[in-house]
Protein backbone atom coordinates (compact mmCIF):
# COMPACT_ATOMS: atom_id res chain seq x y z
CA UNK A 1 0.00 0.00 0.00
CA UNK A 2 2.49 2.24 0.63
CA UNK A 3 3.94 2.36 -2.89
CA UNK A 4 0.58 2.76 -3.74
CA UNK A 5 0.17 6.35 -1.65
CA UNK A 6 3.72 7.51 -2.72
CA UNK A 7 3.07 6.56 -6.68
CA UNK A 8 -1.01 8.36 -6.40
CA UNK A 9 -2.26 5.19 -8.13
CA UNK A 10 -5.97 5.16 -8.02
CA UNK A 11 -7.28 2.14 -6.28
CA UNK A 12 -11.09 0.70 -5.43
CA UNK A 13 -10.99 -0.62 -1.92
CA UNK A 14 -13.74 -2.85 -1.45
CA UNK A 15 -15.55 -3.21 1.83
CA UNK A 16 -17.23 -6.95 1.46
CA UNK A 17 -18.06 -8.83 3.43
CA UNK A 18 -18.59 -5.80 5.98
CA UNK A 19 -20.11 -3.34 3.37
CA UNK A 20 -21.84 -3.51 0.07
CA UNK A 21 -19.97 -0.53 -0.85
CA UNK A 22 -16.19 -0.14 -3.55
CA UNK A 23 -14.90 3.26 -3.19
CA UNK A 24 -12.46 4.99 -5.41
CA UNK A 25 -9.69 6.99 -5.40
CA UNK A 26 -6.59 7.92 -4.43
CA UNK A 27 -5.06 6.91 -0.72
CA UNK A 28 -3.24 9.71 0.76
CA UNK A 29 -2.68 7.84 4.45
CA UNK A 30 -3.49 4.17 5.47
CA UNK A 31 -2.38 3.04 9.14
CA UNK A 32 -3.98 0.41 11.34
CA UNK A 33 -6.72 3.36 12.26
CA UNK A 34 -7.65 5.41 9.06
CA UNK A 35 -7.63 5.42 5.43
CA UNK A 36 -7.92 8.81 4.08
CA UNK A 37 -7.96 8.85 0.28
CA UNK A 38 -9.02 11.81 -2.27
CA UNK A 39 -12.53 10.22 -3.92
CA UNK A 40 -13.46 9.44 -7.79
CA UNK A 41 -16.47 10.39 -8.96
CA UNK A 42 -17.83 8.05 -11.45
CA UNK A 43 -20.32 10.58 -13.01
CA UNK A 44 -18.31 13.37 -13.61
CA UNK A 45 -14.74 10.91 -13.80
CA UNK A 46 -12.92 13.22 -12.27
CA UNK A 47 -11.54 13.84 -8.36
CA UNK A 48 -14.06 14.99 -6.13
CA UNK A 49 -13.21 15.40 -1.83
CA UNK A 50 -12.00 13.24 0.85
CA UNK A 51 -12.98 10.36 2.49
CA UNK A 52 -12.07 8.77 5.83
CA UNK A 53 -13.01 5.22 6.62
CA UNK A 54 -12.06 2.91 9.21
CA UNK A 55 -9.32 0.92 8.19
CA UNK A 56 -10.62 -2.39 9.55
CA UNK A 57 -13.70 -1.55 6.99
CA UNK A 58 -11.13 -2.54 4.39
CA UNK A 59 -11.29 -6.01 3.24
CA UNK A 60 -9.00 -5.71 0.13
CA UNK A 61 -8.23 -3.04 -2.52
CA UNK A 62 -7.11 -3.72 -6.09
CA UNK A 63 -4.91 -0.45 -8.42
CA UNK A 64 -6.97 0.52 -11.56
CA UNK A 65 -6.37 -0.94 -15.20
CA UNK A 66 -5.15 0.94 -18.16
CA UNK A 67 -8.67 0.68 -19.75
CA UNK A 68 -10.20 2.29 -15.92
CA UNK A 69 -7.29 5.00 -15.71
CA UNK A 70 -8.22 6.19 -19.50
CA UNK A 71 -11.77 6.97 -17.71
CA UNK A 72 -10.24 10.11 -16.27
CA UNK A 73 -12.21 13.09 -17.83
CA UNK A 74 -9.87 15.72 -15.79
CA UNK A 75 -7.03 14.33 -14.15
CA UNK A 76 -6.98 17.27 -10.70
CA UNK A 77 -6.23 14.97 -8.25
CA UNK A 78 -3.13 17.64 -8.21
CA UNK A 79 -5.93 19.99 -6.65
CA UNK A 80 -6.38 18.04 -3.20
CA UNK A 81 -2.99 17.31 -2.61
CA UNK A 82 -1.10 18.60 0.26
CA UNK A 83 -4.60 20.19 1.53
CA UNK A 84 -4.73 18.16 4.63
CA UNK A 85 -2.45 18.10 7.45
CA UNK A 86 -2.11 14.19 7.28
CA UNK A 87 0.88 13.99 10.18
CA UNK A 88 -2.06 15.04 12.62
CA UNK A 89 -4.83 13.09 11.43
CA UNK A 90 -4.42 9.48 12.99
CA UNK A 91 -7.57 8.13 13.88
CA UNK A 92 -11.03 9.19 14.05
CA UNK A 93 -11.15 11.26 16.64
CA UNK A 94 -7.84 13.22 15.39
CA UNK A 95 -9.65 13.58 11.97
CA UNK A 96 -12.41 15.09 13.30
CA UNK A 97 -10.63 17.67 15.23
CA UNK A 98 -8.97 18.48 11.99
CA UNK A 99 -12.31 19.26 10.12
CA UNK A 100 -13.57 21.20 13.30
CA UNK A 101 -14.06 24.55 10.99
CA UNK A 102 -15.26 22.59 7.84
CA UNK A 103 -18.40 24.36 6.32
CA UNK A 104 -19.95 20.40 6.11
CA UNK A 105 -19.42 17.23 6.46
CA UNK A 106 -20.93 13.89 5.82
CA UNK A 107 -20.55 11.19 8.24
CA UNK A 108 -22.02 7.28 8.14
CA UNK A 109 -22.23 5.02 11.54
CA UNK A 110 -22.09 1.08 11.46
CA UNK A 111 -25.92 0.87 12.86
CA UNK A 112 -27.51 2.05 8.80
CA UNK A 113 -25.56 2.23 5.88
CA UNK A 114 -28.02 3.67 3.77
CA UNK A 115 -28.60 6.80 5.53
CA UNK A 116 -25.91 9.25 6.55
CA UNK A 117 -25.54 12.99 8.39
CA UNK A 118 -25.00 15.75 6.96
CA UNK A 119 -23.90 18.56 8.78
CA UNK A 120 -21.19 20.54 10.56
CA UNK A 121 -19.14 20.01 14.27
CA UNK A 122 -20.74 22.18 16.90
CA UNK A 123 -18.47 19.71 19.59
CA UNK A 124 -16.58 17.32 19.94
CA UNK A 125 -15.08 15.52 22.53
CA UNK A 126 -12.61 12.27 22.58
CA UNK A 127 -15.95 10.11 22.60
CA UNK A 128 -19.02 12.02 20.66
CA UNK A 129 -19.03 14.33 17.84
CA UNK A 130 -22.26 16.74 17.99
CA UNK A 131 -23.22 17.66 14.61
CA UNK A 132 -25.51 20.62 13.80
CA UNK A 133 -26.85 18.88 10.92
CA UNK A 134 -28.45 19.80 7.16
CA UNK A 135 -31.47 18.13 5.28
CA UNK A 136 -31.38 17.19 1.63
CA UNK A 137 -33.24 20.83 1.23
CA UNK A 138 -30.30 22.35 2.61
CA UNK A 139 -32.26 23.43 6.02
CA UNK A 140 -29.82 23.41 9.10
CA UNK A 141 -32.22 21.56 11.03
CA UNK A 142 -31.88 19.66 15.07
CA UNK A 143 -28.66 18.78 16.12
CA UNK A 144 -26.69 14.93 16.56
CA UNK A 145 -24.54 13.38 18.91
CA UNK A 146 -22.74 10.30 17.23
CA UNK A 147 -20.25 8.08 19.04
CA UNK A 148 -16.57 8.09 17.26
CA UNK A 149 -16.58 4.22 17.90
CA UNK A 150 -19.73 4.11 15.61
CA UNK A 151 -18.24 6.11 12.63
CA UNK A 152 -17.55 4.60 9.68
CA UNK A 153 -16.89 7.20 6.57
CA UNK A 154 -16.54 10.89 6.67
CA UNK A 155 -16.73 12.06 3.46
CA UNK A 156 -16.04 16.18 2.98
CA UNK A 157 -15.53 18.79 -0.22
CA UNK A 158 -17.15 16.82 -1.90
CA UNK A 159 -19.69 18.39 -4.67
CA UNK A 160 -22.43 16.90 -2.66
CA UNK A 161 -21.56 18.79 0.30
CA UNK A 162 -20.70 22.18 -1.93
CA UNK A 163 -23.83 21.82 -3.71
CA UNK A 164 -25.47 21.78 -0.56
CA UNK A 165 -23.39 24.78 1.07
CA UNK A 166 -24.33 26.97 -1.87
CA UNK A 167 -28.33 25.79 -1.87
CA UNK A 168 -28.21 27.21 1.79
CA UNK A 169 -26.37 30.41 0.89
CA UNK A 170 -29.14 30.81 -2.12
CA UNK A 171 -31.88 30.44 0.30
CA UNK A 172 -30.66 32.89 2.60
CA UNK A 173 -30.23 35.51 0.48
CA UNK A 174 -34.00 35.78 -0.78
Amino acid sequence: MQETIKNRIPIHVDLAPNRDEVYSGICLKSNDNIFIFICFNDETKEFDGFAIIRNFEIDKYREWDEEELSEIKNNNYSEFIEKLPLEKMNNMFECLSELENEELIAIFTETDDDSYFVGQIKNLTENEAELKLMNEDADWIENEKIKIAEITYIGFRTSIEKELLNKNVLQHRV
